[in-house]
């Protein structure tokens, strides 16, 4: 089986790694060929990645050398809307199985969308969400779809539970620094946070944009004596997470967190806003807690509750593997992708 994954891009997101992974489980585990086509700059970092991955890798935006590619492949799995209508007109004719995942649950509407979503209702083979909360939101709006749909809850490669050493509690952040990922409300939440603790805590943020600038201002105005570390772009999951006794994730919305099931995978308890897909992985006192989005003051007692109660700490933390163990590999996560492909 031949398959090409397309993306928009080869940035360091969540949905991006998540293809990578995948990829590397279908090639490994299923014998499958594997191509990856990016509509984004040859210098992404992500580019190293796929090329010593070992899988056929393209840059194409244009029709025509979009349809020459596909031309190569069974299968055409898109994994971005901004490649969607794109891909779906280079496909036109060619009789391929086309599968769209959406990893976020943002439901566009506008003119252009529905067209888009007309033609992709004649094309596609299967429209899979990453979670049923995602999928529940896009059939309000468009439920002529819902024999074409499932949802398939990603999967992450097995990562090491062991953390290095520190006399600080880390809190880390993964995002890129874009507004729906909200990072201000992390440092907003340390800085209200009993002296005591601060001077037990430390933040780190993986990820770069936009807005990073402007969260190293804040950082450097609310939280001056605490140490707050901007690692930018780090691509080896095992470093982010052997230095992270807790992620922190505030975002407005999520499908399912690929930060979060590696958390999971880690044996890393995970202080999640209650949006999203994130009650589907962080079920609030068992694995994790959650707080509503924004709220600094709740997200502060959070982080309070997990860093006072050692017996609450190391409970979140073999849940955490349980779960993923249980639900989240990504060997379990190719072999349903395959059945979707058939």
């Amino acid at each position: 089986m031949k398959i090409l994954h397309v993306v928009s891009s080869l940035q360091v997101g969540g949905a991006e790694r998540f293809v990578i992974d995948l990829a590397t489980a279908q090639q490994s585990e299923h014998q499958c060929q594997i191509g990856i086509l990016s509509m984004g700059n040859e210098a992404d970092p992500l580019v190293s990645t796929v090329s010593s991955s070992g899988f056929e890798l393209f840059h194409a935006v244009g029709l025509k050398s979009l349809r020459q590619i596909f031309k190569q492949f069974d299968i055409i799995h898109i994994h971005t809307s901004h490649a969607l209508l794109r891909s779906l007109i280079a496909c036109i004719g060619l009789n391929k199985t086309l599968i769209y995942t959406r990893h976020n649950e943002l439901v566009h509407s506008t003119l252009k969308w529905r067209m888009t979503y007309t033609l992709a209702k004649q094309m596609l083979h299967r429209m899979i969400f990453v979670s049923d909360n995602a999928r529940d939101k896009y059939l309000k709006t468009y439920p002529s779809f819902e024999l074409q749909t499932c949802t398939i809850l990603n999967g992450v490669l097995p990562m090491s539970n062991i953390k290095s050493e520190s006399n600080r509690f880390r809190l880390s952040h993964v995002g890129r620094f874009v507004p729906l990922k909200a990072q201000h409300v992390l440092i907003e939440a340390v800085a209200k946070l009993p002296k005591s603790l601060q001077d037990k805590v430390s933040i780190n943020f993986y990820g770069t944009g936009d807005l990073m600038s402007h969260n190293q201002q804040l950082a450097d105005e609310l939280i001056p004596g605490i140490p707050c570390h901007f690692h930018g772009f780090v691509t080896n999951r095992e470093v982010i997470y052997q230095a992270t006794d807790a992620l922190v994730v505030t975002s407005e919305t999520e499908g399912l967190s690929l930060a979060i099931l590696e958390a999971l995978a880690s044996s890393t308890p995970v202080i999640a806003s209650h949006v999203g897909g994130n009650p589907e992985l962080v079920h609030d006192g068992e694995n994790g807690l959650l707080y509503p989005f924004s709220d600094s003051e709740k997200l502060a007692e959070q982080i309070e509750n997990l860093m006072t109660d050692q017996s609450q700490y190391k409970r979140f933390a073999s849940k955490s593997l349980t779960l993923y163990q249980n639900g989240f590999s990504m060997s379990s996560c190719a072999a349903k992708y395959i059945q979707q492909y058939q």
